[in-house]
């Protein structure tokens, strides 16, 4: 890919982009396909929904599609899922965290550029994927663990290597985010290009990057678990 066809996006890209909720359902994607690794990695959902996996139906199908042409590749290829619904409370809660973490690093910085730089790394609530059920954090991983992709999911400790395009991972690394991000754009996913982990369908994201006239997933406030 040309580096004038790598975009990532920003708050002020997707905040006006209007969403039609076509109604589909939550499903457990933990139960619905056995060929799947499902396993979160944090345990902030427990209080939602278990330890299970939640994402749209057609989210799902898409997943299984692109588990049978990764087996075509490497029989012992797996995907491993290792998020996906989160809760509207959650990423409010995660962005505000890391909002005010750069607040102090940066005193001085007006509050539309702090937003910019939070939602970066952490979604801003209103535009956010994971609350619509359509995004997932996915990796490969075989019985011998996880492919080397540079780095783990999450590790921000360096924003410039977890970039799916970065310059500082070497060929394999790149090679295997490759595998990852062809067999999921196939399946009309969009990615994030700034954390080479993360892809959605159906949410402000995936509107923005395939130049959709709306999203089809609203968030949501979906739980399996008692409130009280």
């Amino acid at each position: 890919m040309q580096t004038e066809d790598i975009k990532i996006s920003k708050y002020k890209d997707l905040v006006n982009i209007k969403t039609i909720d076509n109604g589909e359902q939550m499903v457990n994607l933990s139960e619905l396909y056995k060929d799947l690794v499902c396993k979160y990695e944090q345990q902030d959902m427990i209080h939602y929904v278990g330890e299970d996996i939640w994402v749209r139906q057609t989210v799902a199908n898409k997943l299984q599609k692109i588990s049978d042409s990764l087996k075509k590749i490497k029989p012992e290829y797996k995907l491993k899922i290792v998020y996906g619904f989160r809760h509207p409370e959650i990423q409010k809660l995660y962005f505000e965290k890391r909002k005010e973490g750069l607040r102090i690093k940066n005193l001085n910085i007006d509050e539309d550029d702090l937003n910019e730089m939070a939602n970066s790394m952490t979604a801003f609530p209103e535009t956010a994927g994971h609350p619509t059920g359509g995004a997932v954090d996915i990796t490969i991983t075989t019985n011998l663990g996880d492919l080397d992709m540079g780095t783990t999911i999450s590790d921000f400790s360096d924003i410039e290597k977890i970039k799916t395009y970065s310059k500082n991972i070497n060929l394999e690394q790149k090679s295997n985010r490759k595998i990852l991000h062809d067999l999921m754009i196939a399946e009309n996913f969009a990615p994030f290009y700034g954390e080479w982990w993360h892809f959605s369908y159906g949410d402000k994201e995936w509107a923005w990057f395939y130049g959709k006239n709306n999203a089809c997933y609203n968030q949501i406030n979906f739980q399996t678990k008692n409130s009280g």
